[in-house]
Parts: structure tokens; sequence; C-alpha cells
């Protein structure tokens, strides 16, 4: 439908072309008068042509409060991890509703999140100061989410997070170990009841919850592999559970005889335990397991890996980083990054290439040199 806007005097009108009368012949032409503004008219004019393709829909009259509640319970309970949940609960009902909840979901601008941005980042906590860049970004990036589902269920027209910029944070240097200080490490941690925890981050690069959750059913002792399946995750309300890995499908890693053989250690001491409780044991087939079967406590184990950097005399990084410090050591023995990635459970190489950067110019300077070998 073709149509076109005109000012009449004081106000404006839109024209617009119904096609030819089938026994005259002549156009058919509709005015729609009345228009304060030229912007009310385009308006009308865009509404009348989403009506004539079809795809007009009158915009929610609700809240964004109670969208978000919807949002909540329909879409991100069934479809994200119970952790993932509990953290936009969080965001939602702790600094989202609060301050843009009153607002019409269909009436909600651009400016209302840069301001609301803007505001979390100067005193967005709830004692004093404000939340860090990267903190807002979550709330960005979960506010873009609830908005994009309310497109797609034609609650509202258009996403408006999309026209708002996010706070710039600033990139972490990733802090790793070389092969010397994780031989010092383990050779300190020897005596430590995680020691064997410790081994397999290294060895392997999985992740915490990965190793902890960990299960005699997926090592492959014969070919020494493991096989990546179940991740144990902390849970407010619901303590200790189980989930599927970070990238929602299982991977398998080799591993060395050296660790195969501290797992067949640590499997006959549990079957110690197991005679030694009897129905005392709780038999979750977990490889790392507390002295009655139950899974170790995340944070008893996170507490004695301090413990033991401390004692190494080693700069601290994280647990997690041990899986960085995996990948590091591999890339820099020329390692393909295809193998690593797929050690890691990226789901593509670039995530993988995009991490570890700061590896790429050095094996970029073996390539050449080792090309300068083969062609002298």
């Amino acid at each position: 439908m073709r149509g076109s806007i005109k000012k009449d005097g004081y106000s404006w009108y839109v024209a617009f072309d119904l096609g030819k009368d089938p026994i005259t012949g002549k156009r058919k032409q509709k005015r729609k008068r009345g228009f304060k503004t030229k912007k009310e008219a385009e308006k009308y004019l865009k509404q009348l042509n989403a009506i004539n393709k079809g795809t007009y829909f009158e915009p929610s009259e609700i809240t964004l409060s109670e969208y978000l509640d919807y949002w909540l319970e329909n879409h991100a309970k069934p479809n994200t991890a119970k952790r993932t949940y509990e953290n936009y609960q969080y965001m939602i009902n702790l600094h989202l509703k609060p301050v843009l909840g009153h607002i019409n979901i269909s009436k909600l601008q651009p400016s209302h999140l840069q301001e609301y941005y803007a505001q979390k980042l100067s005193n967005g906590k709830i004692d004093e100061g404000g939340l860090s860049a990267q903190s807002v970004k979550h709330h960005h990036r979960l506010i873009f989410k609830a908005l994009k589902d309310a497109v797609k269920w034609q609650l509202i027209v258009r996403n408006v997070a999309e026209a708002v910029t996010p706070p710039k944070t600033r990139k972490v240097e990733m802090q790793t170990w070389d092969n010397e200080q994780v031989k010092v490490f383990l050779e300190v941690s020897k005596d430590s009841p995680y020691y064997q925890i410790f081994l397999t981050a290294i060895n392997t690069g999985m992740r915490r919850g990965e190793v902890l959750g960990l299960r005699w059913q997926d090592i492959d002792f014969d070919n020494n592999m493991i096989y990546v399946r179940q991740s144990l995750q902390e849970v407010k309300k619901e303590g200790l559970t189980f989930k599927e890995p970070k990238s929602g499908k299982s991977r398998s890693i080799s591993i060395t005889p050296s660790l195969t053989k501290e797992f067949k250690k640590i499997y006959k001491l549990q079957l110690e335990h197991k005679l030694l409780l009897g129905q005392g044991y709780h038999d979750l087939d977990l490889v790392f397991a507390q002295k009655n079967g139950k899974p170790i406590q995340p944070t008893e184990m996170a507490r004695n890996y301090r413990k033991m950097v401390d004692k190494s005399g080693l700069p601290y990084i994280r647990f997690h980083d041990l899986r960085h410090t995996h990948a590091t050591l591999l890339l820099q023995q020329g390692v393909h990054p295809k193998v690593v990635s797929e050690r890691l459970g990226h789901s593509t190489i670039g995530i993988t290439m995009d991490t570890y950067t700061h590896v790429l110019p050095n094996m970029q300077k073996e390539a050449a040199l080792l090309l300068e070998q083969l062609i002298k």
C-alpha cells in the first residue's frame, strides 16, 4: 500500500492509494486527517502498512517488572542452568525492577537503559559505591536477552537495548604459571588431601566443577581417556548438584599413564572407605569424594588450594587459571590450537585463539625459525 504524508494548515494528513476501481478504472484514494504532528502521521502510516502486510501487532501494556517476572519463570528457569537462573533472579529483583520495573515495556527507551547503567556505575551497591563495569555489562546482556524474546513474542516492536552502549570493561591480563612453577606447586602440594585434584586440573584443563563431578564410569583406564559428562555446582537452597558441562555436550580428553596411575590409587583407597563404612558410604561413583563418598565442597578445596599456593611462594593464580596454564603450556610446545580447543571443550577454535592471543606471537616467531631451518 502506497501512502504519503501532507500538511493541511496546522495539521497533517495521510493519503493512501487503494488501487484502481475494478468497474470505473479510476484510482481510489483515502485520507486520514487530524494529526497534530508529522511524527504522528508517520506512525499511523507505518502501522497501516504493517496491518496490510500482516505484520502489525498491538504493543503490550504490561510493565517491565511484570514482563521480567514472566520471562524468568517461563523462559530462564526451564532453559538455563540453575546457577545462571539464580544470577538472573538476583539482578532482576535487586537491581532492574526497583529502577525500571514501573515503566511500560512498550514505552521503554534507550535513554532509560543508558541512565540506568550510569546510575549503577556510580552508586549501584547496596551499601555504598558503584558496581564494576563488568557487573553492569552483565545487566546489559540480561536485559538484551529478555527484550529480544519480547520482540520474538510480539510484545514490543524493537529491542531498545540494541541502541544502548554498555560500559567498556578493561581486559584483565591472564595469569598463568610456567612449567617450572607448576613443578614447584605440585611438589609442595603433595601432602594436600586435594593433590590429585590439582594434578588433574593441570593435566587436563578441566574446569573445577568438571573435575569434582568426574565419575569412575567416565574414565577409560585401558585407553588412558577421560570423558567429561557432568559438572558439580553449588546452587542456593539446593546445595551441591550435578549438571551438564558448560558447553552442553560431553568431550574426551587423553591423559598420561602417570595420571591414570594416580586414579588407580584413589580407587583403591575408596574401596577401603567403602568396606570400613558399609551402608554409611554414599556411593555416587565420584572419583574425588569425601571419605563417606559425598561430593567434595568446592569452597573447602579452594581454601586449601590458596593455602598451597601461599606455601609454595609462587605468585597467586586462581584455581581456574590452572586451566589457562594447561592451555598455554600446550600451545607453547607447538600443540595445534584445534587439539587444545577440543581438550578445553570450546565450541569453536576461534574462542581458543581469542583467549590465548598472548601465546601466538611467540608461536609465529618459532614457526618462522622452523621454516628457515627446513629450507636452508
